[in-house]
Order: C-alpha cells, then sequence, then structure tokens
C-alpha cells in the first residue's frame, strides 16, 4: 500500500489522547462495608465485568477515529500489478485538438481541464510533450510540467482540420524522444467527422501504430478523451466561402466578389447583417435571410483604384457555437495590366508568319484597332487586359536582367519555338528561375525549331519532352512535301477532347459548348512524359480524344506539346483561341493560391534574399529572411522562394520589406469542413480505441482518475471515510446505550425470590 500524503498519517497518533483521558480520568472506586452487602456482592461482580468491556469497546472506537481519519488524509492507494510505481519518472504525450471546432459548447475548456489534471498528478521528475494537432511537423520538445501549463493556458484552439490518424503517428515518434521508458500516449479531441479519412483506410494505418506500440519495451498506454460527448444539438452559421468571380483583377476595372454563408442549425434566420470590409475598413452593410440547413449568397462589387496587393473580408452579425468562423478574408493582387513577354524563335516579316502572330491577336486584340473611346479620363484608352512585347531568343535575356527589379518587370513570359535557353552557362535559365522566384509566369509552346534534349534538362519545365506524334495521313503530305489546304487539314488530325469543366482555367468556356472544340485539328503534337515524383502537383489542361496530353502546369509554369502558329494545329484560325488563350493567361496571373492558404501551411514569398517584418493576426511583429527554401516538397519551382512557415493563427499577414519595394498581404484561413460540428459514429471512435486496445473517457474527472490510479494505484480514502463516520456513530450510540447498568429492582429480586424458594 502506497501513501500519496505519507506526513499525515503522524496524525494517527492522536489516538494517545483519548487513551490519555481513559487512563488518567477512569473512575476510582472507594470500598465501604455495610450490613446488606453480601446480598449484592453477585450483582457488583456482574455488573463490573460487562462495565469493563464497555469501557474497552469505548476506548478502542474513540482511539480508532483519529486513526482512521489519518488515513483518510494520506489517501493510501492500492496498487495492482499492471500499475506504475508512483517513484518512477514518467514521460506523458499529451496531444491536444486545437481545431476551430473544439471552441464550441467549451470543448477546449473540457481538453484544458483533462490536461491540467494529468500535469497535476505529475512529479518534478516527470517530464511532458504536447503535441499540436496544427503542429504536427513542428519539432518535438520536452517541457516540465509547470511549463507545459503555462504553454496549454495560452491556446487559441484556432486552428485547421485535426488528422488523428497523423497525431498518432506523432505521438509514437514523439515516444522515441522521451527521457524515460514509461510514456503514456493521451489524444484529448472532439473527433470531428473529418478528423479520420474518409471509409475505412485509416484501419490499416492504426493497425501499423499498433505494431510500432507492441515493439517498444515497456509498452506505452494510450487514452483517448472525447470532449463533445456531453455536447447536444450546436446551432452554428458560417461564412463558408469568399471568390472573386474574375480570373484576376485589373485596377480601375470592376470586379465582383461573392460570399457563401452556411446556416447548420434546424432554426432560420432572419435580418442578419453582413459587412464587406475592403483593406479593413466597411464598405457596404447588406441583410439576408437563410433558412434553416441551407446557404445564401452575398455579392459586392467593387473597383480598384490603386494596384498592388489588397484584402476583403465579409462577416457577420450572429451569436453561435463559433464565433471564429463568421468572418472570412481574402487576399488579392490588383494589376495595372497584364504584361506578356512573347520570345519568337521563328520570326518573319510576314503578316502572320511569326511564331507569336496568331498569339499576339488573341492576347492583345484591340492593340491592333482602335482606342477604346468609352474608357474614362485617367483610365488606361487601351481596353486590352493583356499588353504584350515580341522579343527575340537572342535579346530577352538581357531585357529581362535589367527589368527584373523594376515595376516593368513582365508578369508572363511565353516562349514559342524557341530552340534552347541555356546556351551561355545556364545564365538563362538561372534568370528563369530568378523570374519565377518573383511570382512570375512561364509558358512554353513546342516547335520544329525546339532542341527537346536541352530544354528536358530545364528544372522547372512540368514534362519531359519525347518524340513528335503525326497521324498518318498527315505524316503521308508531310513526307510527299504537298501542302496542306485548310479544308484537307479540317478533315484529318487529332482532334481535342472538351475539357467540360474539369479545370477551373477553362471555366468561362462552358457556357459555349463542347461545339467551340470539334472545329479543332491537331495534326501533330509532341509527347510528354510527366515523371512520377510530379504527378500530384501538375495537372492535365487538355487532351486529345484518344487521350494524349497537350497541355499540362506545374505551379506557375504551363507547357503546351503543340505550337502557337498554325504549322501544329488549326487552334490558332478557331473562335476558341482568343478566349482561351486570354482565359489561360488572366487564370495564371490572377491565381491567388498563393496568397491564401489553409492556416498551418506555409506561405511562398517571392523575391530571393528580401528581409521582412512580418505582423502576425494577433498584432506581434518579427523578422522574415526571405531565404532560398523549400515549401515542403521537391518542386523545383520552390527552391528560390522564401517559405513563410508560422501561419498558425487564421487572419492577414503584413509584410513590410526592410528595402524599397512594394509590401505583400496573405490570408491564412480555416476551411469551412471545420465548422460542421457533427462527429464521428460512435462504432468508428470505438473501433480506433480498440484497434489501439486504447481506453476511450467521455469526461475529464474519468481519465485524470484512471491515469492517476494507473500510476500509483487505487484510491481508498472514501472507503476509509465513510468507516470515520460510522465509528463516530457507533461511539455515540455505544455510550449512551450499551454502558447503561441494569435496574436496582431488577438487582434485587432475584435474590429475593431466591430465599423464599427454601422455605
Amino acid at each position: 500500500m502506497n501513501f500519496l500524503n505519507l506526513g499525515l498519517l503522524a496524525g494517527a497518533l492522536a489516538f494517545v489522547v483519548p487513551l490519555a483521558i481513559h487512563l488518567l480520568f477512569r473512575s476510582r472506586y472507594r470500598s465501604m462495608d455495610w450490613g446488606a452487602m453480601f446480598l449484592l456482592q453477585d450483582v457488583v461482580a456482574k455488573n463490573r465485568r460487562r462495565m469493563q468491556w464497555h469501557q474497552w469497546i469505548l476506548l478502542a472506537l474513540r482511539c480508532a477515529i483519529p486513526i482512521l481519519l489519518a488515513l483518510a488524509m494520506a489517501r493510501p492507494l492500492l496498487s495492482s500489478a499492471r500499475a506504475l510505481p508512483g517513484s518512477e519518472p514518467l514521460t506523458l504525450i499529451l496531444c491536444v485538438d486545437d481545431s476551430r471546432s473544439m471552441q464550441a459548447a467549451g470543448r477546449h475548456d473540457r481538453a484544458l481541464k483533462a490536461a491540467t489534471g494529468l500535469i497535476g498528478n505529475l512529479s518534478r521528475g516527470d517530464e511532458v510533450i504536447v503535441i499540436l494537432a496544427s503542429q504536427l511537423t513542428a519539432p518535438i520538445q520536452r517541457s516540465a510540467p509547470r511549463d507545459a501549463l503555462v504553454d496549454l493556458s495560452e491556446l487559441p484552439f484556432d486552428g485547421p482540420p485535426s488528422d488523428y490518424v497523423q497525431a498518432l503517428d506523432t505521438c509514437l515518434d514523439a515516444c522515441q524522444e522521451a527521457s524515460h521508458p514509461n510514456r503514456r500516449i493521451v489524444i484529448c479531441g472532439d473527433f470531428q467527422s473529418n478528423s479520420l479519412a474518409a471509409g475505412n483506410q485509416w484501419i490499416d494505418a492504426v493497425e501499423d501504430a499498433r505494431v510500432q506500440l507492441d515493439r517498444m519495451t515497456p509498452p506505452p498506454r494510450v487514452d483517448f478523451l472525447n470532449v463533445s460527448q456531453a455536447d447536444a444539438m450546436l446551432d452554428n452559421l458560417v461564412v463558408e466561402s469568399l471568390d472573386a468571380n474574375a480570373p484576376a483583377v485589373l485596377k480601375d476595372r470592376l470586379v465582383n466578389f461573392t460570399a457563401k454563408i452556411r446556416n447548420d442549425s434546424d432554426r432560420s434566420v432572419s435580418r442578419l447583417t453582413g459587412r464587406w470590409f475592403y483593406d479593413g475598413q466597411t464598405v457596404q452593410t447588406a441583410t439576408l435571410d437563410i433558412a434553416p440547413r441551407s446557404s445564401s449568397t452575398l455579392s459586392f462589387a467593387h473597383t480598384p483604384e490603386t494596384a498592388g496587393n489588397h484584402s476583403l473580408a465579409f462577416a457577420v452579425e450572429h451569436t453561435d457555437a463559433i464565433a471564429a468562423d463568421n468572418r472570412r478574408r481574402l487576399a488579392f493582387n490588383v494589376l495595372p495590366q497584364i504584361r506578356v513577354w512573347l520570345v519568337d524563335g521563328n520570326p518573319s516579316n510576314e503578316p502572320l508568319q511569326s511564331e507569336t502572330d496568331f498569339l499576339r491577336l488573341a492576347l492583345s486584340p484591340f492593340a491592333f484597332a482602335s482606342v477604346n473611346e468609352s474608357a474614362r479620363p485617367g483610365q488606361n484608352a487601351r481596353s486590352d487586359l493583356v499588353s504584350s512585347r515580341v522579343f527575340s531568343s537572342s535579346r530577352w535575356s538581357s531585357e529581362l536582367s535589367t527589368q527584373m527589379e523594376t515595376a516593368e518587370r513582365p508578369d508572363v513570359i511565353i516562349f514559342a519555338n524557341v530552340k534552347q535557353i541555356n546556351s551561355r552557362n545556364d545564365s538563362d535559365n538561372e534568370l528563369l528561375e530568378q523570374f519565377l522566384a518573383h511570382d512570375g509566369k512561364l509558358v512554353f509552346f513546342d516547335g520544329d525549331q525546339v532542341a527537346a534534349d536541352q530544354w528536358n534538362n530545364i528544372p522547372w519545365l512540368p514534362a519531359k519532352l519525347d518524340r513528335l506524334i503525326t497521324a498518318s495521313d498527315i505524316e503521308a503530305v508531310l513526307e510527299s512535301e504537298n501542302s496542306v489546304t485548310a479544308e484537307e487539314q479540317d478533315r484529318l488530325g487529332f482532334t481535342i477532347q472538351p475539357p467540360r469543366g474539369r479545370q477551373s482555367v477553362w471555366g468561362t468556356l462552358q457556357d459555349a459548348g463542347d461545339g467551340i472544340w470539334e472545329e479543332v485539328r491537331v495534326g501533330r503534337y509532341r509527347r510528354l512524359l510527366i515523371e512520377d515524383s510530379s504527378t500530384e502537383s501538375t495537372q492535365i489542361l487538355l487532351r486529345t480524344s484518344d487521350q494524349a496530353v497537350l497541355a499540362v502546369r506545374r505551379s506557375n509554369v504551363i507547357q503546351f506539346a503543340i505550337g502557337c502558329d498554325t504549322e501544329w494545329s488549326t487552334l490558332p484560325l478557331r473562335a476558341v483561341y482568343l478566349p482561351m488563350m486570354q482565359q489561360l493567361i488572366l487564370d495564371l496571373v490572377g491565381s491567388q493560391e498563393s496568397m491564401n492558404v489553409v492556416a498551418g501551411q506555409p506561405m511562398l514569398i517571392p523575391g530571393a534574399t528580401a528581409s521582412w517584418t512580418v505582423t502576425s493576426p494577433d498584432g506581434s511583429s518579427s523578422a522574415f529572411q526571405s531565404l532560398s527554401g523549400d515549401a515542403g516538397g521537391n518542386d523545383a519551382l520552390n527552391v528560390s522562394s522564401g517559405v513563410f512557415s508560422h501561419t498558425q493563427i487564421a487572419g492577414i499577414y503584413r509584410f513590410r520589406p526592410d528595402a524599397p519595394a512594394a509590401p505583400l498581404l496573405r490570408v491564412a484561413e480555416i476551411p469551412a469542413s471545420e465548422s460542421d460540428l457533427r462527429t464521428l459514429e460512435p462504432s468508428q471512435i470505438e473501433t480506433f480505441a480498440e484497434r489501439l486496445q486504447a481506453r476511450l473517457f467521455d469526461t475529464p474527472e474519468d481519465l485524470v482518475e484512471a491515469t492517476a490510479t494507473d500510476r500509483f494505484g487505487q484510491e481508498i480514502w472514501r472507503p476509509l471515510m465513510s468507516l470515520v463516520l460510522f465509528v463516530l456513530i457507533a461511539e455515540l450510540l455505544w455510550q449512551q446505550f450499551a454502558g447503561r447498568p441494569k435496574s436496582a429492582a431488577t438487582a434485587w429480586n432475584a435474590p429475593v425470590a431466591s430465599a423464599g424458594s427454601h422455605r
């Protein structure tokens, strides 16, 4: 038996008090002989023995009271064979789900209560490893119990959705870093419906974790606390999305923004007030009504007057389960005009004979027409969204090197049938990598002059160039050196599979239907080879009808397997070409993905050596050096991009450069799925625990008590206190009734009756 408060056992010595009172103040009798004394001798002798037993039992009860009370206050423990001796040091690996859903219904309070109880039972020799579900990739840090409590008390509980399988893997890694062989893993969370992968894909991962646990000596104990078990039906309203209804936002051009609000309650919401904030200032207020379990949208039209990074936010005024999801933010870049450089690998003085002539017409059609007379004063007179310049393959690099750090740096560079770019000790390639680091975009078109072997050495190109694929009848015509008329080309070659919205870049083309693609014929194309390591990061934008790849995208680079003139396809001659290319450039330049990330994910900051002062959403500032880094993958495009990783707090991050340059805005947000307060099915939670042979608790009190029992044993102070109360009552009753002597009448009648019998 062990005692949590061993010093209080000294209180058992208080039994000396009743013992001393009994010995010092017991009754002393004085003998006096009188005539009838012999008649009471039997009665006195009998009562004396009974009174002695009464006094000894009463003394025992009175001595037992302080002894039992001292034992109860010392908190004795009955240890089992599996219990860890309390003197053995322990490493507590505490994984806390700090996702946004933990704000609902006091779930985070229950998690903190459990953490406080667990850590409060630790001694100075123990250590704590706190793992946050929003920072599973953070370095594992050991801390003293007191320091761990301070860190937990400052948790904001506003992180992205948690993955409990990954959290479990991180806990297993932390077991390898523990200082003590005795380890305990405790995972506290609300077991949201998105905390495990859909279906039963997570079961295999849990089985692997069980095998790892069994291989550890001694194996760590695993416990789960479900803090959402006691929750009733929760009502919540969430701003689900905030988007710009244009691929790119341009200065002095009207753009529409749309906010979608979802009502996750069974009650309708009437006259809800919503506010639009542009760069932190309220610009519009609206009211809306939302039916139960449905969504509603609001639109906001705005004409940006200044270029650069801006922010837009939409918020609703409503009291519900989670207040933080009533606001959503969006960062976007306003461009004065999209600057595109066309690098022509086959220039010509003849009309429409250069490699880039059709492409330039598609991108800047009004540049070859009239001035936009309806333009208001101060607005760019030309209505083209894109301004294009054509360079030869020998002049673009020198021009780019001089414009790299200026406002005239292009947004997009398009290489059309260029033989090679790395002819001078890779200086051109290094220049383009620097251009990509400044958030530049690149587009590659194939052609007859392209040296495939040279381009295959370029690390940022999405796919490797393979052999040319030519339709058999087109190939026969080419071999006979006969020209192909437009009518013949219409009937020959490969057709393009309509994208049908599979990629967002072609979204605005879907209203025209599939007919706009039917007239396009591809006479030949370059076979593109996508490496297995980059398959996930590479998007296929266009295919032929036989599933051959025609266009791919990886990050800021798009690669075509065809040329941009009429030599390889009829695409430049069709009506789809102009909206297709404009949509492609607008989507490429106007993509806000790099400016809006999920909280906890890294932000890419353009520029290879710039120093920044970063202001986080909580108002704190820190220095950031945008050195060469990696966003966590093998993408060669990120080798020169600065990576800012401290994005756990949702909100707007402001980057102010130390050198003369434009400030930057980035937004970290929580996915709207985290506001769906549905929990996992009970069977899934039980399966998750059973596969790990873990215990599942519903209240912090049960968890804390069970872990204390495992380490120290079962506390029995409660039964002892009950026994103290019983002894007190027994002492009182014994004193009042059991020690009462028999009456004198009863004692005298017995001898008289006996004497009468001898007459």
